[in-house]
C-alpha cells in the first residue's frame, strides 16, 4: 500500500477563507490543477480529500462503514445544532436503527398525500410576490418548503407551531452570516459552542419541547399520521419510548435538512429557468399538455449543475487506499458532487444548462449524486423530489416571469448550502390561472 498523500494547494489562511466564501471556485481550481483526487488542507487541522471519479466514488459509498464513517464526518460541523441522536451524525448499527425509524413516513407512497398541501403553500406564497420588480426567490422557496416539512413533521398548526417557525427562521438567518459561520467552525474545532449560537438554538429547543409535550397530551394522537405522532409511538428494543432529547434531535434534523436543501434547489431551478425563457416556455407547454417528462429532466439537470450540497463526506478511521493514494486517519474523504457533475466525459458541455440531456438518459448511480449515495443516501429524497416537482409545476402554470437581465448568479455558501449569490433574483410579470396562459 502506498503511503503517498494526494497533491493539493498549500495550507494557508487565504485557502481556508476562500473555501468558506467561494467553495465552487476552489473545487473547480483544484480539479483542473490536480485531477480526480486531491487534498485540501485547512487551517486548524481539517483536511479533505476530494474525489470526483465515478469508480472511486462507488468505492467510497460501498466501503465498510466502520472504516469510512459518515456520521463522524457530519459531526465535525453539525453536533451543536443537530444533537448526538441525529440520524446524520450516527454510524453503523445506531445509524441503521435511526434510519429505520424514519423510513415509513418518507416512503414514496406515503408522501404523495402532501402534493395538494405543497401546491396550496406555493399559491399562497406567490400571491404576495410584487410585480415588475426584482425579488429574491431563495427565502420565498424556503418559506414554502418549511411550511411543507412542518406539516409532515407535526401535522397540525397553532400558536406554538408558529413560534417554532419563527425560531427556525432565526437559526437560518444565523447560518447565512458568513462571519458567524467561520467563528462557529473555529469554535467547534476547539470543542466549544459560541454563545451567539446558543442564543438562537436554545429558544428553538424550548419551543420544540413544548410541542413534544403538547403532542403527548393530544387525546387524538393515535389518529394522527405525522412524523412526531409516529415517533411518540415508537419503542426501543427494550420497550422504552424515545426520550425527549432523542425526539428533539430527530425533529431538528428533519426540520433543518428537510427545508433548506430543497428550498435552495428550487431557487436554483428558477434562477436557471428565468435565464432560459425558451426552456421555461417549453416546460409550461408540456405541463399544460399533461406531460411531466420535461419537468423531470429539468429537475435532474438543476440538481446536476447546481447541487445544493457540494460534498458527501466520510471520516477516515484507519489508513485507506484510494486512487493510488493513502488517506490518513482523521482526514475527511469526500466525493465531490459538484465536480463529478461537471465531468466532460460524462456530461458534454457540462457548464451548460441542458435539461434535454436527461430526456433519453437516466441518472447514474455514481455519476449523479445530489442526494449522496450508498447506505447513507438522503432519506428525504422522494419527499424533496415531490416538493420540487409540485412547486415548479405550480409556478410554471400560474406565473409568468420576465427574463433576467443579470448575469448567471455565482455559487456562494450559506451554512453548508451552495446557494445563489443574489438569492435567485427574478421578475414576476403576472400571475395567471392554470390553463389560461397564452405564449407571448
Amino acid at each position: 500500500m502506498t503511503s503517498k498523500l494526494p497533491p493539493g494547494p498549500k495550507k494557508s489562511i487565504r485557502t481556508s477563507m476562500k473555501w468558506f466564501r467561494e467553495p465552487a471556485a476552489i473545487m473547480q481550481e483544484g480539479y483542473e490543477r490536480y485531477g480526480d483526487v486531491w487534498l485540501l488542507s485547512m487551517q486548524r487541522g481539517t483536511s479533505f480529500v476530494l474525489v470526483s471519479e465515478p469508480d472511486l466514488v462507488k468505492q467510497i459509498f460501498t466501503a465498510d462503514p466502520a472504516v469510512l464513517r459518515g456520521g463522524e464526518a457530519n459531526a465535525q460541523i453539525g453536533t451543536a445544532l443537530m444533537g448526538k441522536h441525529s440520524v446524520i451524525l450516527l454510524d453503523e448499527d445506531d445509524h441503521t436503527a435511526a434510519r429505520n425509524l424514519l423510513l415509513p413516513p418518507f416512503h414514496r407512497d406515503s408522501i404523495q398525500r402532501f402534493s395538494d398541501h405543497v401546491a396550496r403553500a406555493c399559491e399562497k406564497n406567490l400571491a404576495s410576490w410584487p410585480l415588475h420588480t426584482p425579488i429574491e426567490l431563495l427565502p420565498r422557496m424556503q418559506e414554502i418548503t418549511l411550511d411543507t416539512i412542518m406539516a409532515a413533521v407535526f401535522g397540525v398548526t397553532g400558536p406554538t407551531v408558529e413560534r417554532l417557525r419563527a425560531r427556525i427562521t432565526d437559526l437560518v438567518a444565523f447560518g447565512a452570516d458568513e462571519r458567524r459561520m467561520v467563528l462557529m467552525h473555529v469554535a467547534q474545532r476547539a470543542g466549544r459552542v459560541p454563545r451567539s449560537f446558543v442564543r438562537v438554538r436554545d429558544p428553538l429547543d424550548t419551543v420544540l419541547f413544548e410541542v413534544i409535550e403538547a403532542a403527548r397530551r393530544d387525546p387524538r394522537l393515535d389518529e394522527r399520521d405525522d412524523v412526531l405522532a409516529m415517533l411518540l409511538g415508537t419503542r426501543h428494543e427494550d420497550g422504552t419510548p424515545l426520550a425527549d432529547r432523542e425526539l428533539r434531535d430527530i425533529l431538528v434534523t428533519l426540520l433543518m435538512q428537510g427545508h433548506m436543501s430543497t428550498g435552495t434547489a428550487l431557487a436554483w431551478a428558477l434562477e436557471r429557468l428565468t435565464r432560459h425563457p425558451a426552456m421555461l416556455e417549453r416546460l409550461r407547454a408540456e405541463l399544460e399538455s399533461g406531460s411531466e417528462e420535461y419537468l423531470d429532466a429539468v429537475i435532474n439537470e438543476v440538481l446536476r449543475l447546481r447541487p445544493p450540497v457540494g460534498l458527501a463526506m466520510r471520516f477516515v478511521k484507519q489508513p485507506y487506499e484510494i486512487g493510488g493514494y493513502e488517506v490518513q486517519p482523521g482526514m475527511l474523504l469526500a466525493p465531490c458532487i459538484l465536480m463529478l457533475h461537471r465531468r466532460e466525459d460524462i456530461y458534454p458541455n457540462p457548464l451548460e444548462f441542458q435539461p434535454e440531456r436527461f430526456l433519453d438518459k437516466p441518472t447514474g448511480t455514481y455519476t449523479w449524486i445530489p442526494f449522496g449515495g450508498g447506505q447513507r443516501h438522503c432519506i428525504g429524497r422522494s419527499f424533496a423530489t415531490l416538493e420540487i416537482k409540485v412547486v415548479l409545476r405550480t409556478l410554471a402554470l400560474h406565473a409568468r416571469f420576465a427574463p433576467s437581465e443579470q448575469p448567471d448568479e455565482e455559487i456562494t455558501r450559506r451554512g453548508i448550502m451552495f446557494s445563489p449569490k443574489q438569492n435567485a433574483l427574478a421578475v414576476l410579470r403576472e400571475r395567471v390561472s392554470a390553463g389560461s396562459y397564452v405564449a407571448a
